[in-house]
């Protein structure tokens, strides 16, 4: 009797194993199929945002190998300038808001003056409330500050701090990145 339970166990155990292996090779498949799709359509999501912000621009590199590590940066990009001067630059940032990540993409002209902000993700944040913060009235806020200028006021949304801060932090840490890509002195956070 205590041969034939062992048995059992030993059975079910291979079975679960063979199994799991047979999902993970299933989903690795998948992953195999979906993925180039998947990196495809960010890629498009990213440039249809940067022409948000420099309309009519011809292109652009990813540089964030020559930025050190920033707080909530995820990559660095110079704009390539339409009429041919000096490029442009934008920088994905985010800070932790009130239902998760809120992703922004902060674009700077070539003095580091910050001349647009695209809303990447801020579906975590409450809507009516926190939400507002993807509206073009709170983000125009921002347009026209200096990567490094001390003091500067941006209007919080009302009833949605933590998404107001967030965004405020998320451009902060923009702005921390643009220091260091025109090798300029510790720049000065924005405050709310």
């Amino acid at each position: 009797m205590q041969e034939n339970k062992k048995n059992s166990i030993v059975f079910s155990t291979l079975s679960l194993l063979f199994v799991s292996g047979l999902i993970a090779c299933l989903v690795a498949l998948v992953n195999s199929f979906t993925a180039p799709v998947i990196a495809k359509q960010n890629e498009e999501a990213l440039k249809q945002n940067i022409e948000k912000i420099f309309a009519g621009s011809t292109g652009y590199e990813d540089i964030s190998a020559t930025v050190s590590e920033t707080e909530g940066v995820t990559a660095v990009y110079k704009v390539k300038n339409v009429t041919g001067g000096k490029d442009n630059y934008c920088v994905h940032s985010s800070a932790a808001g009130y239902g998760g990540a809120v992703e922004l993409l902060v674009g700077f002209n070539c003095d580091g003056q910050i001349v647009g902000v695209s809303v990447l993700a801020a579906d975590g944040e409450t809507p009516g409330v926190g939400q507002k913060i993807t509206e073009q009235s709170f983000l125009d806020g921002f347009t026209g500050l200096e990567y490094n200028a001390e003091g500067t006021a941006v209007d919080g949304v009302s009833g949605a701090t933590v998404s107001s801060t967030a965004a405020v932090k998320a451009v902060n840490n923009a702005c921390l990145a643009m220091d260091k890509v025109l090798g300029g002195t510790e720049g000065e956070e924005v405050s709310e």
